[in-house]
Parts: structure tokens; sequence; C-alpha cells
């Protein structure tokens, strides 16, 4: 029988594969590797995230003592889930970018003008964002594996757009 889980849960396994953390770590870690820019999970939700985790087995919490925050590990059939669904994942090709692409897709309805505009807003941020996640990856030397590849694939991909975003710029001036 194959386990359902969501994105949410299998990114939040995956940080828990790489040592016991309590959600406060996990929401840390979040910010820390620039996740927000790519994942919808909110610190109100980790906690509920971990608890569902727990009831699928796919995690357990580690006793506290007093005051302190419970902190969950990965389980064995956690492991074993994370790794099946990573391979899913990686082979299988699913749209990355739907809310840029359904704007794009419906971008006919914009001037040359607007779109200049837009895309020249566009370009700002993912600049912006380049040199924030170029200090993040040099922050992060001692990073496991999977999170320099994160970085590096970011890198790529917004460098990427950002060459796309410049040739539909100069194609769009008068």
């Amino acid at each position: 029988m194959t386990i359902r889980t969501s994105l949410t849960e299998e990114l939040i396994l995956g940080i828990l594969a790489e040592q016991p953390r309590h959600g406060y770590q996990i929401e840390k870690l979040i910010e820390e590797r620039g996740m927000r820019k790519w994942t919808d999970v909110g610190f109100s939700s980790i906690y509920y995230i971990l608890e569902k985790l727990e009831n699928k087995g796919l995690a357990e919490s580690v006793p506290t003592k007093g005051k302190d925050k419970k902190e969950y590990n990965i389980t064995k059939s956690g492991s074993t889930v994370l790794a099946e669904k990573t391979r899913h994942r990686l082979i299988d090709r699913q749209p990355a970018n739907s809310h840029f692409m359904t704007a794009l897709s419906n971008s006919q309805r914009l001037s040359s003008k607007e779109l200049i505009e837009v895309f020249t807003e566009r370009k700002k941020t993912l600049e912006e964002d380049l040199q924030a996640l170029k200090i993040q990856k040099s922050a992060e030397k001692n990073a496991p594996r999977s999170a320099r590849q994160l970085f590096s694939f970011a890198l790529v991909m917004l460098q990427s757009e950002l060459n796309w975003l410049e040739s539909e710029i100069e194609a769009l001036q008068p």
C-alpha cells in the first residue's frame, strides 16, 4: 500500500531526515535556505504537518522534559516513503512555475508597453532574489548535499529566467 503524502509533508520529512528537529527549527531552516520562494508551508502549519506525519507513522515525536519543545524524527517507514516519493518526483516532470506560466499564457491581454513594465519589475525582483540567494548559498557551505543542490538549481533557474526576460524586453521594444 502506498502512503499518500503532500509536497509539504515530503519537504518536512526531508528536513527531519537530516536530523531530529522541533517545529521552530524547521521554520528557521526553511527561512535560511530560501525555501519560502518555492514552498507554501507556513509556520503555523508546521506542527499540524508534523502531527499528520506522526499519525501516518512517517515521523515520531521524542518525549520531552518540562517545557522543552517536542522534537520529531523520521521513522524507518518515513525514510522508505520519502526515498520512494523523491525518486518519483525527480523523474516525473511537473509544472514548476504554474503561476507565472498561467499569467504568461494570458499575457496577450496586455499591451507591449505593459508587458515591458511588468517584465522589468519582475526582472528587478529576480535580480534581488539572485543576490540574496548567492549570500545564502555562501553562508550554507556545510549544508547537506540536497541543500547545496537546491541553491545551485535555484541560481541556474534564476539566471536563466533573467536572460529570458532580458531578451523578451528587448524584443518588445518599439
